[in-house]
């Protein structure tokens, strides 16, 4: 692990962005988790607030949504994905606290490993409820707590091979639930996944079976589910 300090999220993206697309452990749990709280999204109009590269907003034939946009605050994570003509154009700049939308324009909003770069979380929520039809969802997804105090870190390899660490908030699952709460949406559900099989081949590419005999069964992720 570098020896540098944690990144501020916005050098910390834009560097990542011409490698954001690699899978790690907590990208392969963050598309279980999802793909499990919203199996319902064809036919829905789907916001990716956070989306990076859109990666995400590709979909196989039959289970697309009616209608797909993102968001997202650094310009190199959008351009990158713009590359790919595979990938959606109806991307955006904006920040999560802020969403360029109207009120109750969406039925599926999802934040996946974006809520601990914010300080303070009741405005995401917020801005959920208020993107947000009535009988619509949240799934937000996020490193978990367990996961950091064990020392773990969120972080990535730029271009050149070098690792950096981000800057990370902590926010239990209880104060998304108190956040989300106070911005009039419900709590449906939470689970978290940890390390297993399914993230195995990762631990083994990095030849570092050690390290993934000792983080077996430790929650890497941590998955909720609100309603409007």
């Amino acid at each position: 692990m570098s020896a540098e300090p944690p990144l501020g999220t916005g050098p910390a993206y834009r560097l990542w962005a011409a490698t954001y697309d690699v899978e790690n452990p907590l990208t392969t749990m963050d598309s279980l988790a999802v793909r499990f709280f919203s199996h319902d999204i064809v036919g829905k109009s789907l916001l990716d607030a956070a989306c990076g590269t859109a990666r995400r907003l590709v979909f196989p034939k039959g289970h697309a949504p009616k209608s797909a946009c993102g968001v997202d605050l650094v310009f190199e994570m959008l351009a990158a994905g713009h590359r790919d003509p595979a990938r959606p154009r109806t991307t955006a700049s904006g920040d999560l606290r802020a969403l360029p939308f109207g009120a109750e324009r969406f039925d599926v909003v999802w934040c996946r490993l974006a809520a601990g770069h914010l300080l303070k979380i009741a405005p995401l929520y917020r801005e959920f409820g208020r993107v947000l039809r009535k009988g619509g969802y949240a799934v937000v997804t996020d490193f978990h707590p367990d996961a950091i105090r064990r020392g773990h870190a969120r972080a990535f390899r730029d271009a050149s091979g070098a690792t950096h660490v981000v800057d990370h908030v902590v926010h239990d699952a209880d104060a998304h639930e108190a956040a989300a709460r106070a911005a009039g949406l419900t709590f449906d559900a939470a689970g978290s996944l940890g390390v297993g099989m399914e993230v195995r081949p990762f631990y083994e590419h990095a030849k570092k079976l050690d390290r993934y005999t000792a983080d077996q069964g430790l929650p890497l992720l941590l998955a909720l589910r609100f309603s409007k």
